[in-house]
């Protein structure tokens, strides 16, 4: 793969903000000494998203817009992390709620890691209670059953280098939990990820039930313990008697 950067961005029903964050994404990333692409995966967008999409990736040429027809953001990272051209994907939201200099500093950090956490436990966060609340409740269940140590597990600020990405395709969840698949699968390869305090303010509505992404978080939780963590803690036993 070239060196360079991908900011991949899965976007559902965006079209009130997709041209104007897209644009200041652009001017930042324009900034940046750096080569880089930015590709916008749109899943289920029934608004004028896939539109106004197309005509950014018409006019810009580092834009590149790709659309799909069922929704899942997993299955849109995938197809992004496929396409990109560049050997670091940065993870952002369309909303841009996260501090834009998280990606200048993950691209520094991938040079010594394969995975940058960015986390807004860590950071400062202007969200409700209930959101946080519950994110807290998640983290102490990952921590609990599967070990993983990290304070975050969305899908905004998040970045990795491609290889350990492709490495684990076959085993990314279609749903929201596909961060947590690659954490847990590159850890447990011996891959090497770090944790940095970012900046967050959201307060627009969740575009999924969060009672229904709360069970599926959770339930997925439970998969990856009972699928691969708890397999691994048997084999070593086997191998240690």
């Amino acid at each position: 793969m070239k060196p360079g950067m991908t900011v991949l961005i899965p976007v559902l029903n965006e079209g009130d903000i997709i041209k104007a964050n897209t644009e200041r994404l652009l001017a930042y990333c324009r900034k940046l000494s750096q080569p880089f692409e930015i590709i916008i995966v749109s899943n289920g967008s029934t608004d004028q998203t896939n539109e106004l999409g197309r005509k950014l990736g018409r006019d810009l040429d580092e834009i590149h817009f790709l659309e799909i027809p069922e929704k899942g953001v997993g299955r849109a990272f995938t197809i992004g992390v496929k396409q990109a051209n560049f050997d670091r994907i940065i993870s952002v939201d369309m909303d841009l709620s996260i501090d834009l200099g998280f990606i200048n500093q993950a691209l520094d950090l991938l040079q010594e890691n394969h995975i940058v956490v960015g986390s807004k436990k860590m950071g400062s966060q202007n969200r409700t209670l209930w959101r946080m609340a519950g994110s807290r409740v998640f983290i102490l269940t990952v921590r609990a059953l599967i070990g993983l140590p990290f304070e975050d597990y969305s899908i905004a600020a998040k970045a990795y280098r491609r290889e350990i990405i492709v490495r684990y395709l076959d085993r990314i969840d279609y749903g929201t939990s596909y961060v947590l698949d690659i954490i847990y699968h590159a850890l447990s390869d011996g891959g090497r990820a770090i944790e940095v305090p970012v900046y967050c303010e959201d307060f627009r509505p969740s575009k999924f039930n969060l009672f229904n992404e709360a069970l599926y978080r959770f339930y997925n939780v439970f998969r990856l313990w009972w699928n691969y963590h708890l397999r691994s803690s048997a084999a070593r036993h086997d191998n240690q008697r």
